[in-house]
């Protein structure tokens, strides 16, 4: 039976869709000018394939191309901004910072960048997100270079200027998100959204990882303090490189935005309403409650992850920051993790699945930051003892803990020369108190003072173990120096002084005797209070594992926030998505100055497990109109004509900067056959 010419097209049909699932734009659609795309595309001419074979082995132009290069460009900006944060503890002593100062380095890094988010959103809706990549890379390659120069950044000032300055580059992150939803369908725009911000957001890892293993490789030819500025020289190219890339891509699927105005295919944007529109719907403020806590709480943890290990456990800077950066390198493929099951809960619930399962993730990353607390936070810790915890400790238990005399332990005698406390005076200072300037006598010993108010810490010790068969033999080795001077339960890495008052397992002195490594640094600690965090058996396993499964949780729990997004309201695209990525350095800043302030982390974490709890519930406020919208709680239509846009501007209906009206194309000759020279100004 000869076939009918509907089955000849039905087969045809199945046939483009076999070849489309390939990832191949077999019905050899093009651009407005007659450029032929690479991937199959929707009728606006968004990538609707992208799986592991488009991400990996395509680079092709717009699709592909503006996803590489919005990746690259934050996650540089990623890396630029806690490239000096991971070289904190060589830089601290060079610039004299104290602990105050770098916290507000770190405070200012991710707080400079709220503006210039919101900012962010105005320009990538008026001149395109490519335009806006591409002139913030530019703006915050200065201070990495001046970070290079000798004699430039010399003091606290300078190194908190130019953080803040660096980190403006982090809002990159919205031309990132902004360009990939205007290049790729929705289908898998969640997808493409959660794979490059999770690549981008991967920086923040990796640069912890990687910066001080640069560092231990200049210290090989050159100074500690030559060597840090040299390592800066990474970051500056990885930006300079980014942007070039930029310069090689297009604003959206048909051309950049000023051809595309040109041609009328493209409404010419009106900046000064988008911030308006974006604000005046009411689903944007409960996914900025969202984003803040989750990727303010993945800035709150690069800032202070490397530095909770380092004070908690017996560890050095270099594995320390190893241990630190695995949360972040959870964006290798967290993120992306996150993206699918958007995509996946909106093909099987709608836009409903992406909103409940975005909840469902907050709830548990929540859950995992409690916990992360709640495992030492029962613990004696450093900054618990050095505020007053040790006091709580009665004299008899000191005694046992340390093995010296009470008198010794709680007051400070400037000539005593035992093996812990005291030493010359010098290091043995008690907690002055203003109120009372007159408390302290002469000697330096507190009349009536309470055991445990006034010694503020101890000398590190350096524990050698040496095993053998049937058994091991450890050594202890104190080191009295001003910089091995510690509170109770802390850690410090320290430069091998060579030599140590030893004591044998059993307490017996062994007096001063050769440290056995030859290692240029050694870690000193409190290693006799078994109580410790520290010293505490699998504590450290525990806290590894929970780390994991709370960085996974908060990288897809950014990943869905942006499958929701572009949802929110497609004329005010790139504002939404500014306010939202706003509020996540928003909540950085109260994470890492409120929340999980003055270095007791583990408390801190509690505090923010609670908080994020609590904030997952504004996502019951969400709610879109239409057949296939609706709300957690609301089914769809359950709000009647309510629409959560309040306010948009009345007039011509406004468009979003990447919706084309192909029939107003104003090309000579077909819109799919432009003149040579068009095209030719359309790729350059």
């Amino acid at each position: 039976m000869p076939a009918t010419l509907e089955s000849i097209e039905a087969e045809i049909a199945t046939l483009h869709e076999t070849l489309e699932s390939q990832g191949l734009n077999s019905r050899g659609v093009t651009d407005i000018f007659g450029r032929k795309f690479s991937l199959p595309v929707d009728d606006e001419h968004k990538a609707k394939k992208l799986g592991l074979t488009q991400i990996f082995c395509n680079f092709s132009n717009p699709h592909m191309r503006a996803f590489h290069t919005s990746w690259f460009g934050f996650f540089s900006s990623f890396f630029s901004t806690f490239a000096a944060a991971a070289l904190i503890a060589y830089i601290g002593p060079d610039l004299n910072l104290t602990a105050e100062d770098k916290g507000n380095a770190g405070i200012a890094a991710v707080a400079g960048t709220i503006f210039f988010r919101l900012a962010m959103g105005y320009i990538c809706d008026k001149v395109g997100a490519r335009r806006g990549l591409g002139t913030l890379l530019l703006l915050v390659t200065p201070p990495i270079i001046c970070f290079i120069i000798p004699g430039v950044i010399v003091n606290a000032g300078g190194f908190i200027a130019a953080r803040c300055v660096i980190g403006w580059g982090l809002a990159t992150f919205v031309a990132c998100q902004t360009w990939c939803s205007q290049q790729f369908s929705k289908s898998v725009v969640g997808m493409a959204n959660a794979t490059a911000a999770g690549w981008g957001n991967l920086g923040g890892g990796v640069t912890l990882l990687v910066m001080p293993q640069i560092m231990v490789g200049f210290l090989k030819v050159t100074d500690q303090d030559t060597a840090w500025r040299l390592c800066m020289i990474v970051p500056a190219a990885m930006i300079i490189l980014a942007t070039l890339l930029v310069t090689k891509g297009r604003d959206l699927p048909d051309g950049n935005y000023k051809e595309l105005e040109m041609s009328g295919a493209k409404q010419k944007g009106n900046g000064s309403l988008v911030f308006l529109i974006a604000a005046c719907n009411i689903n944007t403020i409960p996914l900025m409650i969202c984003y803040a806590t989750c990727f303010g709480v993945e800035l709150t943890m690069n800032n202070k992850a490397v530095l909770y290990f380092y004070e908690y456990y017996d560890l050095s800077k270099s594995l320390a920051g190893v241990l630190g950066a695995c949360f972040g390198l959870m964006n290798l493929f967290a993120r992306s993790w996150g993206g699918l099951l958007s995509d996946w809960t909106m093909k099987k619930f709608g836009i409903r699945g992406r909103v409940w399962s975005l909840f469902v993730v907050q709830v548990f990353q929540g859950f995992m930051c409690l916990t992360l607390g709640l495992l030492t936070v029962n613990m004696p810790g450093p900054v618990r003892m050095e505020r007053g915890q040790a006091s709580k400790y009665p004299a008899s238990v000191f005694e046992s803990i340390y093995s010296v005399t009470p008198e010794v332990t709680f007051h400070c005698y400037g000539g005593y020369e035992g093996p812990l406390f005291g030493g010359d005076g010098d290091f043995c200072k008690p907690k002055f108190d203003k109120k009372d300037p007159w408390k302290f006598s002469p000697s330096g010993e507190i009349a009536g003072a309470r055991p445990g108010e006034n010694q503020n810490g101890i000398y590190g010790a350096y524990k050698h173990t040496v095993e053998f068969k049937g058994g091991s033999e450890t050594t202890t080795y104190v080191v009295k120096t001003k910089a091995a001077w510690i509170p109770p339960c802390a850690s410090k890495n320290i430069d091998n002084p060579g030599t140590g008052h030893a004591f044998s397992a059993d307490g017996t002195d062994l007096g001063v005797k050769k440290i056995p490594t030859d290692a240029e640094k050694i870690v000193v600690g409190d290693v006799w209070n078994p109580d410790c965090v520290r010293n505490t058996d699998g504590a450290l396993g525990k806290t590894m594992a929970v780390i994991i499964f709370f960085s996974i949780g908060v990288q897809m729990a950014e990943g869905l926030t942006y499958g929701v997004v572009p949802y929110v309201s497609r004329p005010a695209l790139g504002a939404v998505a500014g306010m939202v990525g706003a509020g996540g350095n928003l909540g950085a800043v109260i994470g890492s100055k409120v929340i999980i302030a003055n270095a007791n982390y583990d408390q801190g974490f509690v505090y923010l497990g609670m908080v994020i709890l609590i904030a997952s519930l504004s996502l019951g406020l969400v709610y879109f109109k239409g057949e296939d919208g609706g709300g957690m709680f609301l089914k769809p239509g359950a709000l009647g004509k309510f629409d959560p846009q309040l306010w948009m501007p009345k007039g011509e209906e406004m468009r979003g900067a990447d919706q084309m009206d192909y029939s107003s194309v104003a090309i000579p000759g077909e819109a799919n056959k432009p003149k040579a020279s068009t095209a030719e100004e359309a790729e350059a």
